[in-house]
């Protein structure tokens, strides 16, 4: 580790930010925007420095915030991939195709993949890739199931909103979330199941879970388990 200016690299940690705080006592860090930002009381020398990191970097390590989207990345879904590159033509704009079988998003070379905002940013951009691309993805595969357990909604539409991934009304209407597209298969059917389900059992009675179990090839709880430990490409 050499010391040299504000910043400088750690092993393990990558860029450390130093900041002197004349009115700090002890020296402190955290994450901010994927680096380590070190606050260091006024007169503090290399040596407490150094002492103070190999002490934090376990801790930090451990508490290392994920990057959720870098260039170069590649999403695949089942029928989209979705491609994430860096751009400099116009290095301050995003710019995104949605097309079938692949969607590209072009992050301009102004925006730093570690930064929350360009995450946030990214992260709403797939999502309006799956919200046009959602029906053609999502309603052949439900149709295909309803006929393969011989139910028969009165329709079938998409829902922009990301929180519920499902409803069935009571005129016999499903609704399926957007979000559904990043998810793998097994986890779509199990939500398009059901609710399938509900066009029987409209609550979440022990019958319902019966009916969805058996539709599911005896296998409801551990898909609820799975879905509830998946982590999603997006923010949710």
């Amino acid at each position: 580790m050499v010391i040299s200016g504000s910043e400088f690299e750690y092993p393990s940690l990558g860029i450390v930010h130093l900041t002197v705080r004349y009115n700090s006592r002890h020296i402190s860090a955290r994450w901010r925007e994927g680096k380590v930002y070190l606050n260091v009381p006024y007169g503090a020398n290399e040596e407490e420095v150094r002492q103070a990191l190999a002490q934090f970097a376990p801790r930090l390590k451990a508490a290392r915030p994920e990057i959720l989207y870098y260039d170069g990345q590649i999403h695949q879904f089942e029928g989209l991939k979705i491609v994430i590159k860096r751009q400099s033509h116009s290095p301050s704009q995003i710019i995104a195709q949605a097309q079938l079988p692949q969607s590209v998003i072009e992050v301009g070379s102004e925006f730093d993949f570690n930064n929350s905002d360009t995450a946030r940013k990214i992260s709403n951009i797939m999502c309006r890739i799956a919200q046009r691309l959602a029906p053609n993805i999502l309603l052949p595969r439900a149709r295909e199931l309803a006929h393969s357990i011989k139910k028969s909604p009165v329709g079938w539409t998409i829902s922009n909103g990301h929180r519920v991934l499902g409803r069935c009304d009571t005129n016999g209407i499903i609704s399926l979330s957007y979000i559904l597209v990043f998810l793998p298969q097994h986890l779509r059917d199990y939500v398009i199941f059901h609710e399938l389900a509900h066009l029987s059992e409209m609550n979440h009675s022990t019958r319902f879970h019966e009916l969805c179990n058996q539709y599911c090839s005896g296998r409801e709880q551990q898909l609820i388990a799975d879905l509830h430990a998946y982590h999603w490409p997006v923010y949710r």
